[in-house]
């Protein structure tokens, strides 16, 4: 993984924890375990992402992994959501050059939750640290290919979103 990315950091834990503020800060939980769709998120102070959070200020396009607890939950940063930050139980990947749907769609499959079952670190709860989320090995086809790969899983990611937000319209209405 290190070899396709810029930067691989994780977030902190904010001083402040009232949820006060106009910064959406993005833990686990706000995302969703489905569609990778980043939910309601508490909020952090303007001063506090411009100073000691400023090492894990969001971009656009960054894909975040949970490496704490749930461990391998995937999503990428859009827009609508910044500004952004996270904490340190989500690590911020933000590549070079690969193609973001291919990479997002590789990390949810098999090989990496392979890896994630062999690797974790165990203690209060398990973890993977920064320097596993780096020596993670992905295999790159072209990046053509990697276009195309993650655009038709991105597509078959929405497909099944759609078909389980019906099913629960079905379940509530019954």
């Amino acid at each position: 993984m290190r070899e396709i990315t810029s930067l691989i950091t994780k977030g902190t834990t904010p001083l402040d924890k009232s949820g006060n503020g106009s910064i959406n800060f993005i833990k686990i939980e706000n995302i969703d375990s489905f569609s990778g769709k980043i939910v309601p998120v508490t909020r952090i102070t303007e001063e506090e992402h411009n100073g000691y959070l400023k090492r894990s200020q969001l971009q656009e396009n960054d894909i975040l992994f949970s490496i704490a607890g749930t461990l391998g939950r995937v999503t990428a940063v859009n827009k609508e959501i910044l500004p952004a930050n996270t904490n340190q139980a989500l690590a911020i990947i933000r590549l070079k050059g690969s193609s973001l749907n291919y990479i997002i769609t590789y990390l949810k499959g098999k090989a990496v939750s392979d890896f994630i079952k062999r690797n974790p670190t165990v203690g209060a709860q398990p973890n993977l640290s920064l320097k596993q989320v780096g020596n993670l090995e992905i295999s790159l086809p072209e990046s053509k290919e990697q276009a195309n790969i993650g655009t038709f899983f991105k597509s078959m990611d929405n497909l099944i979103t759609l078909h389980q937000r019906e099913v629960i319209l079905i379940m509530i209405s019954n």
